[in-house]
């Protein structure tokens, strides 16, 4: 009988430690950045781009009725377009880089601009967006 309790012991922490693995390995495939000047900041997986912009000039679109959240600071990037998030938390980036770094994760790019810009795109699609304090465009 003990040696049963042992077995099922193992079975079960064996299961919690390759959960937990998988977990991490989740979050660890995940790229976040800063950029220099601290004004923007993204995430990215491999199906999606997301990024924060905390001081902006420019005047986002109307916020959409369905949106019960943050909306007009957060531009995305899926596997089908660019655009407004709709957003009820951060994307956890806390690591500042410098103009010129590139990050990629399956088809999207990522590279940080001068004067504290990001453009994202879809290599894919040839879709994305470019965002700054002063001004932004989706394409």
């Amino acid at each position: 009988m003990k040696k049963r309790s042992l077995v099922k012991v193992l079975v079960l922490s064996l299961a919690a430690v390759t959960a937990l693995t998988a977990a991490f390995a989740a979050q660890a495939s995940a790229k976040r950045f800063v950029t220099d000047d601290g004004n923007i900041a993204c995430i990215m997986r491999s199906k999606f781009v997301r990024c924060d912009v905390y001081k902006h000039k420019w005047t986002a679109p109307p916020k959409p009725k369905s949106c019960e959240f943050d909306y007009g600071s957060s531009l995305y990037l899926d596997q089908k377009k660019a655009g407004f998030a709709c957003v009820s938390d951060a994307t956890g980036a806390t690591m500042e880089y410098p103009p010129g770094t590139r990050f990629q994760t399956g088809p999207n790019v990522c590279r940080l601009r001068k004067n504290g810009k990001v453009k994202c795109k879809n290599k894919d699609g040839g879709y994305g967006f470019t965002v700054g304090k002063k001004s932004y465009s989706l394409f």
